[in-house]
């Protein structure tokens, strides 16, 4: 028992200390956690579902997005980031809190709540959580260690192919699935996101699931997981920082109040796409820019999508009803298609998926027809094929509804050399290069300790699942 509350004592530990933590404030009440009433997994669940944060919402999603034209890097190390100027050194916190924060702790609390009355539930949601984490992380990198990480023995891991993971986190989805779905439904409080509900967390785990077979192409299978997901806004794993100390803040607003005026969103290409080119006579987008235009210089200015306790999505409603909508389109259901996508609409016309900041703006997102799509419709006035059109915008809102989130880059790179037609091709953001980056460089402290790290491939080397 001891050895248990010392092991997340010391996960505590080791993020309050990273740039991207979350965790200051959070266990502060003296009352919640004694000797006496301490459980297995209290400090633990907690610690791996903020890595996984961090992993899903720090530094490597800020960098995408400025990659992906979301938003701009303005001074110093953000503008040279922007540029497509980095070191191994900057992964080394993801790379961290990947393998160290999520998953090794997360075997572990499985292994110390083995014979707990909550053990299936632990293993379901610890499941999803850690394949959550890589495949973020093969998403990201490509090749990633996976089937030797476990192996104490084994000081050097192999790289695993990112097919190969994909595969695998695959397998792992369906075993948090089976465990949460015989696992009780008891609260477990130290659960930020769900306190244990199981069946939230199965909707999560097959989200995932289908965003992994949209990273393969999978395009059928994406649909059959995808209608079993996050079909509602409440059952989205999103996190409200409690904003209760510095560590416990939306990490926009984290990164802004530490490094004012280094990034900014003013002039994105997302800024000009919502100003102009998303507005037409069924949509008008100016209450969305508004809550998504954040002032990079002050943090205290923020009141959207950079305040201080403005809620970070991980896996979402948006996400999974887009997969729906592209997925039917591409099986040629159009139909279908532009039902799903009018889901969507209707829940971003409730007011429920951002905060209105300006009451004069109009929340008008009526629903799209055929007619639309058609050559010289609305959506389509360059008269390209209507199922093109179509997944054109469904692409596009995408890359608006996955702001703050790693969505823009992950299509850039699906689609940005096989499909440009319905690809959002942001400006390049420097004079010299004119090619997209592909994946992150493997974090400086992986290849210095590991000697099965492969070689430096360079960040505009296409990952296996994009050749």
């Amino acid at each position: 028992m001891k050895n248990i509350k010392f092991v997340a004592l010391s996960l505590l530990l080791l993020f309050s200390a990273g740039c991207e933590s979350l965790l200051e404030g959070v266990n502060d009440n003296p009352n919640e956690i004694s000797s006496d009433s301490f459980e297995a997994g209290v400090l633990l669940l907690k610690g791996i579902e903020l890595a996984n944060i961090s992993v899903q919402a720090g530094h490597e999603t800020r960098i995408g997005g400025m990659w992906s034209g979301q938003t701009k890097g303005v001074i110093l190390l953000y503008k040279s980031l922007a540029e497509y100027n980095i070191s191994a050194e900057e992964t080394n916190t993801i790379w961290q809190n990947a393998y160290q924060g999520v998953v090794k702790q997360a075997r572990l609390l499985r292994q110390q709540t083995a014979s707990s009355p909550k053990a299936k539930q632990y293993s379901g949601i610890t499941k999803v959580l850690e394949a959550n984490t890589l495949g973020t992380m093969a998403s990201l990198f490509g090749d990633i260690p996976y089937t030797e990480i476990a192996k104490e023995e084994i000081a050097d891991p192999k790289f695993d192919s990112q097919k190969f993971v994909f595969a695998q986190l695959q397998i792992l989805l369906d075993e948090a699935i089976a465990d949460l779905g015989v696992a009780p439904n008891t609260t477990i409080p130290e659960d930020l996101m769900f306190a244990g509900n199981t069946t939230k967390w199965i909707k999560v785990a097959r989200t995932l699931k289908a965003r992994l077979y949209m990273y393969t192409r999978e395009y059928e299978k994406a649909y059959q997981e995808a209608s079993l997901g996050v079909l509602t806004s409440t059952d989205a794993l999103v996190f409200t920082p409690p904003a209760i100390g510095n560590g416990s803040q939306n990490l926009n607003y984290k990164m802004i109040n530490q490094r004012g005026g280094y990034w900014g969103f003013t002039g994105s290409y997302l800024d000009v796409l919502l100003g102009t080119k998303r507005n037409n006579k069924k949509t008008q987008e100016n209450a969305r820019l508004a809550y998504y235009r954040f002032d990079g210089a002050s943090a205290t200015n923020n009141k959207g999508i950079a305040a201080i306790n403005t809620p970070m999505t991980l896996v979402g409603y948006e996400e999974t009803q887009l997969i729906l909508a592209e997925t039917a389109v591409r099986a040629g259901k159009i139909a279908e298609g532009i039902t799903q996508l009018n889901k969507l609409r209707a829940y971003l016309a409730s007011g429920k998926a951002f905060i209105k900041l300006n009451a004069a703006d109009a929340l008008k997102y009526d629903p799209y027809e055929l007619v639309d799509f058609e050559k010289n419709g609305i959506e389509n006035l360059d008269g390209i094929a209507t199922d093109r059109a179509l997944l054109r915008e469904i692409i596009e809102e995408r890359y608006v509804s996955g702001f703050t989130g790693l969505l823009g880059f992950d299509d850039l790179r699906r689609l940005g050399s096989k499909e440009k037609d319905i690809a959002v091709l942001p400006p390049f953001n420097s004079t010299t290069i004119k090619q997209y980056p592909q994946r992150f460089i493997v974090a400086q402290s992986e290849l210095s300790a590991n000697q099965n790290a492969p070689v430096d491939a360079g960040i505009f080397s296409v990952t296996e699942v994009n050749r």
